[in-house]
């Protein structure tokens, strides 16, 4: 910050416009930054107190469900009570109790009244006589069976097992002198109770839950029967804090993913009833009003960028365009300076005009020894020299590149390798070249494709030069309706002279092989070594096939004289296969496989010899 200052204000007295500039831009930012801050306190605020009328809202909805659902319990527990004394005083007393029982409460509510004697097994039902069943596995009979209190117990939904349907069970036990004598219980539908809960709801993600202590689910407005037998996420506060009677919390709904704020309370039953409201739906309004407010301000912002920018650019226009006028210019001249390439501009008149550094360390010219010349001075004047002036001149397109002959200014010669770009400006047509030396990138490119396509150990085309030309070949005769032949030539007695003598000296009698079936042939006949002591002779011509046997012949015949290799005579032979196109295959692969076959043809017949 110490340095900033001396140079800002440096800056502003050689610039004169830039004080106003700095001044007028913060002014603009100052401004944004108010405006921005009162839009997002705005927007918090407007937020948090929707959050806030959504709880009490979740508040006021829980305390009437909750009012509601335990007064429901109240009357079923009073029922209980009066059935559970009618059932210690005889059959006919419940089952006159059960007709008062049912014809009380809601029909459609209450599915029935039953009683279970103390051995599990159903004695009563208001539905009327039923089949033997037992019940005493019900969880709501063993938590009876085993109280020694007076409570009342309020199941999870279970599955009728001779209705096959889902209800929820409300019983105490009957007890005579403190002796367990059975269960008395009320079969609420889930349906029709969830039902009466609907009616709190204010949008269809807002949910009304009744809970078991344990937190099992018995009533939800939302999903139907879906929620049977399931239990809410552990971490809810009701669960962890159960000396605490109410509160409020914020989750995602562990069933539909719907992000709500849950307001909930614990029943003097021990159940626990949640308010659900979807923050969604609750926070629409606010949330467009707030995205509203955001557009406006993003609209204002951009207009007063827009404006302050173009303000600020006017003021800077005339100063920046010199400026950036001379720093470009600087800046290219260092670019063509320290660029790698050389670089020559070339006038209409075919006349060198300027060069760069580059251009001096590969051509060993300095610009005024070739400004105003010609550029076939770099290249050397031999026959078949590609003369890089000639190059220029044939290439009448606005962009090319091409390999050219180059010669320095000592004598030597190099492979340069030329970019031209053609501008047109007022001035007229200027040809642009970049050069550079590719001598050693080229013998390289050279090495790598001579090591891809010949035998490293005799130097003569490998399998893959050797199906390529093939194919070439048969390409041409196909066109000329002309003849190509193949010879396999397969070594005989050449593994034991390698076991015999070791690998170096066999090495060498390959070589010496392959010098002697290069002299057998043309210039325009391929020698290929193919793999171990295999190679291969592809010629073609109007004569090829009577030379076809023929070479074979004196393939036979040459390969059989003995070798002196290292003061050792070695004897070998060779027998040689004979394949034509297109008398026995239409194609390489099978060419060279019908000339394989008929090389082993030849060895059943003895060696030294050959087959067609």
């Amino acid at each position: 910050m110490a340095n900033f200052l001396p140079r800002l204000v440096a800056s502003c007295n050689e610039r004169p416009l830039c004080l106003i500039r700095v001044l007028i831009g913060a002014a603009c930012l100052l401004v944004l930054v108010v405006v921005w801050h009162d839009l997002i306190v705005s927007a918090r605020a407007n937020e948090r107190a929707e959050v806030e009328r959504v709880r009490t809202e979740a508040g006021i909805q829980v305390r009437a469900a909750s009012d509601t659902v335990q007064a429901s319990i109240d009357r079923f527990d009073f029922a209980l009570r009066t059935a559970s004394a009618a059932a210690k005083a005889g059959p006919e007393a419940l089952a006159l109790q059960g007709r008062i029982v049912t014809e009380a409460l809601p029909a459609d509510l209450v599915l029935q009244l039953f009683h279970i004697d103390a051995d599990g097994y159903l004695s009563y039902s208001s539905l009327g006589a039923a089949p033997r069943n037992y019940l005493g596995d019900r969880d709501y009979f063993e938590t009876l069976a085993a109280d020694e209190g007076e409570q009342l117990v309020v199941s999870n939904p279970v599955l009728g097992r001779l209705t096959n349907k889902w209800s929820i069970q409300i019983a105490r036990a009957v007890k005579r002198d403190g002796r367990f004598e059975g269960v008395v219980s009320i079969a609420v539908s889930p349906e029709v109770w969830m039902a009466q809960l609907r009616r709190y709801r204010h949008s269809p993600g807002d949910t009304l839950t009744l809970l078991s202590a344990d937190g099992h689910y018995l009533l939800r407005t939302l999903d139907s029967a879906d929620y049977f037998g399931k239990q809410v996420p552990l971490d809810r506060p009701f669960l962890l804090q159960r000396e605490q009677v109410e509160g409020d919390f914020v989750a995602w709904g562990s069933n539909d993913g719907i992000e709500r704020l849950f307001s909930w309370i614990r029943l003097p039953s021990g159940l626990i009833m949640v308010s659900g409201i979807a923050l969604d739906d609750a926070l629409a309004a606010t949330r467009a009003f707030n995205r509203w407010s955001l557009i406006r301000t993003i609209v204002s912002t951009s207009l007063i960028l827009l404006a302050t920018g173009a303000l600020i650019v006017a003021l800077a226009r005339y100063e920046s365009v010199v400026r950036a006028l001379g720093e470009r210019e600087a800046h290219y001249r260092k670019v063509l300076d320290n660029m790698a390439e050389g670089i020559l501009v070339i006038d209409p008149d075919d006349r060198i005009v300027s060069i760069n550094p580059a251009f001096s360390t590969i051509t060993g010219y300095r610009e005024q020894e070739v400004k105003g010349r010609t550029p076939e001075m770099l290249s050397p004047t031999y026959a078949g020299a590609r003369n890089l002036g000639a190059i220029i001149r044939s290439h009448a397109s606005d962009r090319w590149a091409d390999d050219f002959d180059g010669l320095h200014r000592s004598g030597d010669t190099y492979t340069g390798h030329a970019l031209l770009s053609t501008v047109r400006d007022a001035g007229g047509v200027q040809r642009i070249v970049m050069l550079s030396d590719v001598t050693e990138r080229r013998r390289k490119d050279a090495e790598i494709w001579r090591q891809a396509n010949y035998d490293p150990l005799t130097g003569l085309p490998n399998r893959a030069l050797m199906t390529d030309r093939l194919e070439r070949m048969i390409g041409k005769a196909r066109r000329n309706l002309a003849c190509v032949v193949v010879l396999f030539i397969d070594l005989d007695q050449f593994k034991p002279v390698n076991d015999r003598f070791g690998h170096e000296l066999g090495d060498l009698l390959l070589n010496e092989v392959a010098r002697r079936l290069e002299v057998l042939f043309r210039d325009e006949d391929t020698v290929a070594r193919i793999g171990g002591d295999e190679f291969v002779v592809l010629m073609s011509g109007e004569d090829a096939v009577g030379a076809g046997e023929r070479s074979a012949e004196r393939v036979v015949d040459s390969l059989s004289r003995p070798f002196v290799i290292d003061e050792h005579v070695l004897e070998i032979s060779c027998s040689v296969g004979i394949a034509r196109f297109p008398d026995d295959a239409c194609d390489a692969a099978a060419l060279l496989h019908q000339a394989d076959l008929a090389m082993y043809r030849a060895k059943e017949r003895g060696r030294a010899t050959w087959s067609v």
